[in-house]
């Protein structure tokens, strides 16, 4: 599993599903999407934290919480389109113990196993400033996530 696939450079955790945005968050509405993603922000929800998502398959297993370990299949692009990084199975506890940018502890819970979501994460719940493997300083990231375990 490389760094970026274990998204290791989190930042802080222990937050519930779709909590308060830290204190300034980039507006996802004012960044440039590359058409190539097909995102219309109109059909997506705005979580009160700054995240946007899309349930575009609703699962009908198990549903993760804020606390559950889960398994998923994923990948990450940059608002360019430009895919950076995937995963066929990766496994993660949501909260506390293993190192995950905060977009995903706010963006995973309430999915529900078989499951598929697209997460717009802003840079502030992302890896910020930080330049990790090919994601560029502020970067806005794309997420399409698939459920496949809650433990």
């Amino acid at each position: 599993m490389s760094g970026v696939a274990a998204l290791a450079l989190a930042t802080a955790g222990g937050a519930t599903a779709c909590a308060s945005a830290p204190a300034s968050v980039t507006e996802i509405a004012s960044v440039s999407l590359s058409p190539s993603l097909g995102v219309n922000l109109a059909e997506y929800t705005r979580a009160p934290s700054g995240v946007y998502y899309k349930d575009a398959v609703v699962g009908d297993g198990a549903e993760a919480k804020p606390a559950s370990r889960v398994k998923v299949a994923y990948r990450m692009l940059l608002a360019s389109g430009v895919q950076v990084d995937s995963s066929g199975g990766l496994t993660v506890r949501l909260q506390g113990g293993d190192p995950i940018i905060e977009g995903w502890r706010l963006g995973i819970p309430g999915m529900k196993v078989g499951g598929s979501r697209i997460l717009i994460v802003p840079p502030e719940l992302g890896y910020e400033w930080r330049e990790v493997g090919k994601i560029p300083p502020n970067s806005t990231l794309l997420f399409r996530i698939q459920l496949l375990v809650v433990e």
